[in-house]
């Protein structure tokens, strides 16, 4: 019974014996049979291996990768596109087998090394950064933005121009070229999705716009620069929208009246008299508009009267705008209506498309005219538009005070009498100009 009582005693022993001779044998080297992938490691030092797996994982962060989108095609590196292969922890995780704190653990490690190989795996990971970096790019290339259908006048009736669906990078093309980068494929083909139009042609036939609810003209006088800046405010505006509860503004919908904005300088209305400033006869556009927005019955958000009474209107029915300042708005409190302005001759005329309504007019009235009389005696000032000593004496103006009223009748009743702006129009003195410009500035006169 002693006898077997010591053989596993000295069985232990021994594996503890030779776990200790091989751990001591295979000092600083990684076990025999060990793989990185398809690296064999097995039997180097931890410096080599090291070295032969690092230049394993480099050689696949530069793989080349193709990736397609559409008609695009880009090549980048894998290591370029975010891909990151740890070598060092593959290595370390190599050198671990077969060295497991369990002595009989190690040694049965040990002995399967001899019979069957272990593969450990390199661990990628792709830099999220880089990747979506790339993926801007890639969408910013691919990206076409879908086209709203819209609504025209044209021949007298309103019709429907259809949209077009656009295309756009799919939000899937972030994990498809993540998966690609980690297995180590050559090729990404990334997924498109179709982008439709906020405004199909079915949608905008079911707003039921047909027929013509208010119009309104005005005439200028046949000046190039003048007859431009009405012509482009005019474009901006054709073909809005304005839905139930909308607010349109004039600024927003016309945007700033400067050069670089496409506007030349033409006569404005700055101090009682006309003088060259950009986007000069903007303020027809808007008043003419005011006129369509009052027939049409929509809401006075915001409106402001010149200083002086406008040639193309009679006092109370114009509206001044000055970009960032002064802003003609009103509101569609009604259904869904279609703005639709053009220029013709020298014409300008903007209306309301809209579904069939009961019949309805609108009347317009001025009403409360009150004249103020222009002060007593002169006013003289500095003007350095005009050449030093240069003198010009502007007559004296009066003044109003208007109350613009609208009626809206149906059949023959009146339905609502309400008042829609008041204006003031200022009396002017006579006002004596001095010049203080520098003649040199000035064109010398033609013989």
């Amino acid at each position: 019974m002693r006898r077997w009582v010591w053989v596993p005693l000295v069985c232990a022993g021994a594996v503890l014996a030779v776990a200790a001779w091989d751990e001591a044998h295979h000092a600083g080297r990684v076990h025999r049979g060990v793989w990185v992938e398809d690296v064999p490691v097995g039997g180097l030092d931890v410096d080599v291996a090291r070295d032969l797996v690092l230049r394993r994982a480099r050689a696949e962060e530069r793989r080349l990768v193709v990736v397609r989108a559409g008609d695009h095609t880009w090549s980048k590196t894998a290591g370029a596109l975010g891909l990151t292969v740890d070598a060092a922890e593959a290595v370390e995780a190599a050198y671990r087998v077969g060295r497991e704190p369990n002595p009989v653990e190690r040694v049965r490690q040990r002995l399967s090394l001899r019979h069957s190989a272990v593969r450990v795996p390199l661990r990628r990971s792709v830099d999220e950064t880089e990747l979506v970096n790339f993926l801007r790019t890639v969408s910013s290339a691919v990206r076409r933005p879908a086209r709203d259908g819209r609504l025209e006048v044209s021949g007298g009736r309103v019709v429907v121009v259809p949209g077009e669906a656009g295309v756009e990078l799919d939000p899937v093309a972030r994990p498809v070229l993540r998966r690609v980068l980690v297995s180590g494929a050559r090729e990404a083909v990334l997924p498109l999705r179709a982008v439709q139009p906020t405004w199909t042609a079915q949608r905008l036939e079911a707003l039921g716009i047909r027929e013509p609810v208010a119009t309104f003209t005005t005439r200028f006088p046949r000046d190039p620069d003048r007859t431009h800046n009405i012509a482009l405010a005019a474009a901006r505006l054709r073909g809005l929208l304005l839905l139930p509860g909308q607010v349109l503004s004039f600024n927003r919908a016309v945007g700033p009246r400067t050069k670089v904005a496409g506007f030349r300088e033409a006569p404005v209305l700055v101090d009682e008299e006309l003088v060259p400033g950009d986007g000069g006869g903007v303020c027809q556009v808007s008043s003419t508009l005011f006129n369509a927005a009052l027939l049409a019955d929509l809401a006075v958000v915001s409106r402001a009267n010149h200083t002086q009474p406008v040639a193309y209107l009679p006092v109370g029915r114009d509206a001044t705008v000055v970009y960032g300042l002064l802003d003609l708005q009103v509101r569609n409190d009604g259904p869904p209506l279609l703005l639709w302005t053009e220029v013709s001759g020298d014409r300008v005329t903007a209306s309301f498309w809209g579904p069939a309504r009961p019949r309805r007019r609108v009347r317009l009235l001025v009403t409360d005219v009150q004249v103020l009389p222009p002060p007593e005696g002169e006013v003289v000032r500095t003007d350095p538009r005009l050449a030093r000593g240069e003198v010009k004496v502007l007559p004296p103006r009066p003044g109003y005070r208007v109350t613009t009223v609208r009626e809206v009748w149906e059949g023959g009743t009146r339905v609502r009498r309400e008042v829609v702006a008041r204006s003031l129009y200022r009396p002017v003195p006579r006002t004596v100009k001095v010049g203080t410009g520098d003649l040199a500035s000035f064109p010398a006169p033609r013989p």
